[in-house]
């Protein structure tokens, strides 16, 4: 009897470009009888056990390589443009059809939201109003974008652009009515006006309807701008009014131009930083997910937000975040609300893509991150993201002393301390350390006394498998961790068996996986070997 070395897998077919698994496979597995080595010794006699077909579970497209480089960015930058403008050369020359300083009332909000933050009560100094056409067929668009930008008393030389979403007519309402529920003077445009920043805010389009007074969502019509094909490049009306304001104020009069946005505004900056290199930090909220993910986990939304031209054919979201960070290189920080009670929420989607971004973005001085705000269950930005997001900008971050261990024997205990292991590169606060679990396998748990995940990992598993972890550990100042790994269980003991009727062949198993030195032909389509 002839004795054959043999690494067996389980044919494990990934989601994701990046190193993480999703527990989507099923392993059909009939033993007769199993032993460890020790075991076959004792009995003096070979095992026999039959392998049956891998079959895989679940419908999910895989999430395609990033393509970008720091090389082609410029390539694709242009490709990108083309799509969406239908020619390589940004349209600069677009302006606002008109322009109105000192304005004191604000489109869709009865009264002056701003009184109590006008200086020198607050820091802010007067504010412009904007409007720019998006097409002369007033059918189609009965109303013109409003575009306000507020200039700070004491300023900080820097611009920040806050783009609202699908709900409201004007940005000052989304910030007033979902960010600071109702509350004027709203959230997060009078804290960057505190900060010193000017703050440009921007609204979505509307098709074949006027924007209503508060959030109203569902009747922007943005998926006939597309069916009707009235218009060539319907995408690049969703940015119109962007790029004629920052057109008309010059991008060379700020030393640096930052962009955050809400849902459908968290969508236009996903995208945006990627065809204007001018917009060096991005911030998106609760905005977008590469495809597979949205098929999975929220189907629908608006056509702008699956364009087949696009996001079929040409890049898919994460590596547009990609593109985002690069030529020049820029940062990107993206936040999605964990209890969203809209959209992109949960705690796990990120794992699929976030790490092939950072991957992706090594050695070029681009900087992707994943926030997931835990603050809240409604559709907003936070004062929580907006803590972290004033963090991020101020270089302030929280690390790992030492990763986890990646690897554990099946039946043994494994533990990892994450409070223990944080670590800031700044001043700590001194505050508590939160802790969050994002992704575990049932056996894991997190003690959220001693900041420790531990659990006894599965014994007596013949194959060498695998599970994903993902946490997050924070302070209260808004630095912050999200580590996601995989943690692969190795088989406890080596194996022995033969093949159905082959009493001549013995398999030998070892206990680590990926190690062969012969096997038959005959036998090469029943395992996964290397």
């Amino acid at each position: 009897m002839k004795i054959i070395e043999l690494a067996l897998s389980s044919n494990q077919v990934l989601y994701t470009v990046n190193k993480f698994q999703y527990d989507h496979i099923i392993v059909n597995l009939i033993v007769k009888k199993a032993y460890s080595a020790g075991q076959l010794m004792r009995k003096g006699k070979c095992i026999i056990v039959i392998f049956c077909l891998l079959a895989f579970y679940g419908s999910a497209q895989k999430l395609r390589p990033i393509k970008i480089t720091a090389a082609n960015a410029n390539i694709y930058r242009d490709s990108l443009n083309k799509v969406i403008f239908g020619t390589t050369v940004f349209p600069y020359t677009i302006m606002p059809d008109s322009i109105f300083t000192n304005v004191n009332v604000i489109d869709l909000i009865s009264g002056f939201p701003y009184a109590s933050i006008m200086y020198p009560i607050g820091n802010l100094q007067s504010i412009d109003k904007f409007v720019v056409s998006i097409d002369n067929n007033l059918v189609d668009f009965p109303a013109k974008p409003t575009i306000y930008l507020l200039h700070p008393h004491t300023s900080n030389g820097k611009l920040f652009i806050y783009h609202s979403g699908h709900c409201v007519g004007t940005a000052p309402a989304e910030d007033i009515f979902s960010n600071n529920n109702g509350v004027e003077p709203g959230l997060v445009i009078p804290k960057l006006l505190k900060d010193g920043y000017t703050v440009l805010a921007v609204p979505m389009l509307h098709y074949k309807a006027s924007p209503l007074t508060g959030v109203a969502c569902g009747y922007n019509n943005h998926d006939e701008l597309f069916t009707d094909s009235h218009y060539p490049f319907p995408l690049s009306f969703f940015f119109k009014p962007l790029i004629a304001s920052l057109n008309y104020i010059g991008r060379n009069t700020f030393s640096a131009i930052y962009m955050c946005g809400l849902s459908g505004g968290g969508w236009a900056t996903s995208i945006y930083p990627a065809i204007d290199s001018s917009v060096s930090c991005s911030f998106p909220v609760a905005g977008s997910w590469p495809m597979p993910l949205r098929e999975l986990y929220y189907p629908g939304g608006d056509y702008e937000q699956s364009y087949p031209p696009i996001f079929a054919s040409l890049l898919d979201y994460h590596e547009i975040y990609a593109l985002a960070c690069l030529a020049p290189a820029r940062k990107m920080l993206q936040i999605n609300n964990r209890y969203d009670e809209c959209c992109f929420s949960g705690s796990v989607a990120h794992i699929y893509y976030a790490d092939s971004v950072v991957k992706t973005l090594v050695g070029s001085n681009g900087v992707f991150k994943f926030y997931l705000d835990e603050s809240g269950t409604r559709h907003v930005i936070s004062e929580r993201s907006l803590q972290i997001i004033e963090t991020f900008l101020a270089n302030e971050e929280g690390s790992l002393i030492e990763n986890p261990q990646d690897s554990a024997t099946n039946g043994s205990a494994y533990s990892y301390n994450i409070r223990s292991n944080f670590k800031v590169n700044t001043i700590p606060d001194l505050s508590e350390i939160k802790l969050s679990l994002l992704k575990a396998p049932s056996w894991l748990s997190l003690d959220g006394v001693n900041g420790t995940i531990s659990g006894i990992v599965p014994p007596d598993n013949i194959f060498s498998s695998s599970d994903t972890i993902s946490f997050k550990a924070e302070d209260s100042t808004g630095r912050f961790v999200i580590h996601d790994y995989k943690l692969t269980r190795k088989r406890n003991a080596p194996y022995f068996f033969t093949k159905y009727n082959d009493n001549q062949t013995l398999w030998f198993l070892p206990p680590y996986s990926h190690s062969m030195q012969s096997i038959e032909q005959l036998a090469a389509g029943l395992f996964f070997f290397n």
